[in-house]
């Protein structure tokens, strides 16, 4: 569920793209070193509070115990705009509150990008969720960034650009750690789910 760093990663419009450079070879060094370069939001990737909010926490100071749990999968595929109605109708009532983390599935792409409601956003946050993951680049479409303030506003990471393509509704254990980079406001992360 995690996407790969290549130089043909999609990147959001205006970040940097993905270079990937040889460095030193095993065949004339001995070894072998790569050097990247890449935007902080590539692939697969944490925002930490600092990617809007001004004193915000960095990357190297989110609490990664909110970033392992159980969570759920809502499947909102094929739906263009997607409020507090859509998420209350395809997430089981009786099963709100028994997890932590809630992952958003709405096989968004350059041509078919889901609008995310910010009273969406505010649902995630009554309800108690410590992290969101969505399979988007963003939270948010277009210039406005409603969500983000929301979410990461009130503590509640966001990990976006996942790959959800193959995984079915319903709980899951979720671990996504993002690399340490110091006093950073994203990093690419790796994420995983294991059968709950």
């Amino acid at each position: 569920m995690t996407r790969s760093i290549a130089p043909e990663t999609r990147v959001y419009p205006g970040d940097p793209k993905v270079t990937v450079e040889r460095i030193a070879s095993i065949e004339s060094c001995g070894y072998s070193v790569s050097k990247l370069e890449m935007g902080s939001h590539t692939a697969t990737h944490i925002d930490a509070p600092a990617h809007i909010l001004e004193g915000g926490a960095t990357v190297d100071e989110v609490d990664l115990s909110s970033l392992v749990g159980r969570a759920y999968l809502i499947d909102l595929s094929g739906k263009n705009e997607i409020g507090n109605d859509e998420i209350e109708k395809a997430f089981p009532f009786k099963e709100k509150g028994r997890c932590e983390i809630v992952l958003l599935k709405t096989e968004s792409s350059d041509q078919n990008f889901a609008r995310i409601l910010p009273d969406t956003a505010e649902w995630i946050a009554k309800k108690g969720y410590l992290t969101v993951g969505i399979d988007s680049e963003s939270v948010d479409s277009g210039e406005e960034l409603d969500n983000h303030m929301i979410l990461l506003g009130k503590g509640i990471n966001i990990i976006e650009n996942l790959d959800l393509k193959n995984v079915e509704p319903g709980y899951y254990g979720f671990v996504c750690l993002p690399l340490k980079i110091k006093e950073c406001d994203g990093a690419p992360a790796r994420a995983i789910l294991l059968q709950s």
